[in-house]
């Protein structure tokens, strides 16, 4: 009797924490549950902007600046109607708590990137008002080289070159300036120094905005903070590859744990590229253009030359990160 009455006191103990540590499981999964949700629900208004401007862009050139500046508007606003939806936001007012934890969308654009972001400014009645708002385009500028020249990148090939002795600006591809760039004598290096300069030109921009608006909410006593996600290297070599955007999302509401916080990469490339070519060829690795004619007349033509080498590449940077040198012809 005694055993019996020390167990069911001791069931009496441990079923308060049972409970508890039940419901904490239970709402572990859920809460993951709407982190998934959130994750899917960004992804997928990403891919619908990314689709939308591949559809407003068919056909463009980068000088087409009129037109990709109309894609860009109607990517952001089929980002939010996709949004809208899925959070059954309505009013004005449920809109705008959906925008407030989307703070950017970023456009990588051939010249330069573009931010599209909540800030703060004076309406009509000089009262302070948010919302998101065009910012200038900025550059991808690089470190300076042989301490003379400040470099400017493109999601290309073509740099651009001031002299600060000479005071002169050389625009060209990478090899057209490597006579006095030595580094750009080699695709890799080059592809390396770009990508750089494109990463840290969007990361110090990104930071620099995330600190002035914290600035400006910490004066208002207001609890809203904006934290550069860190993003992965792998989406990084996607996302600097061609014309896309990425967007911010955080601050949407959870269970538990800390804040949430998810960016997402556009899901289309606003103007395609070709694939390229890689091939073997007098035991040197080589990557061309696909309608390369210098390939077409002469290197298929030889009978050296062995067919079953050929690979296809998405980009020079990968064809440099296998060992590929650019074809001197068609430079790819």
């Amino acid at each position: 009797m005694k055993l019996t009455s020390l167990a069911i006191l001791a069931a009496l103990i441990m079923c308060p924490f049972l409970f508890i540590m039940s419901q904490q499981t239970r709402l572990v999964r859920e809460d993951l549950k709407l982190r998934d949700y959130y994750d899917t629900v960004v992804d997928n208004a990403i891919m619908d902007a990314a689709q939308t401007m591949t559809q407003y862009s068919q056909g463009l050139s980068y000088s087409a600046s009129t037109d990709l500046e109309l894609s860009r508007t109607m990517a952001v606003q089929t980002f939010f109607d996709s949004l809208y939806v899925a959070f059954n936001a309505q009013s004005d007012v449920q809109k705008a708590r959906v925008e407030a934890c989307v703070p950017v969308l970023l456009f990588l654009q051939h010249d330069g990137y573009t931010l599209y972001a909540l800030h703060a400014f004076k309406n009509a009645d000089g009262q302070t008002q948010i919302s998101h708002g065009w910012f200038p385009q900025a550059h991808y500028v690089g470190e300076t080289l042989l301490d003379r020249y400040v470099m400017r990148y493109t999601l290309g090939d073509t740099v651009y070159a001031y002299d600060r002795i000479d005071q002169k600006l050389y625009e060209g591809t990478y090899q057209e300036l490597a006579s006095f760039i030595p580094f750009f004598n080699d695709a890799r290096m080059f592809e390396n120094l770009r990508l750089a300069a494109v990463r840290s030109s969007i990361e110090n921009s990104m930071e620099n905005y995330m600190a002035q608006y914290d600035q400006w909410a910490f004066q208002r006593s207001l609890s809203i903070s904006f934290h550069f996600p860190a993003i992965d290297e792998a989406d990084w070599r996607r996302a600097l590859t061609d014309e896309g955007m990425l967007a911010f999302a955080q601050g949407f509401p959870v269970l538990m744990g800390r804040r949430y916080e998810h960016y997402a990469l556009g899901g289309a490339r606003i103007i395609r590229k070709e694939p390229l070519m890689g091939y073997s060829y007098q035991s040197r690795l080589w990557y061309c253009r696909t309608d390369c004619e210098y390939f077409d007349s002469v290197i298929s033509t030889d009978p050296t030359f062995l067919s079953d080498t050929l690979i296809y590449f998405t980009d020079a940077y990968e064809a440099a990160q296998n060992g590929y040198y650019p074809c001197t012809h068609c430079r790819p």
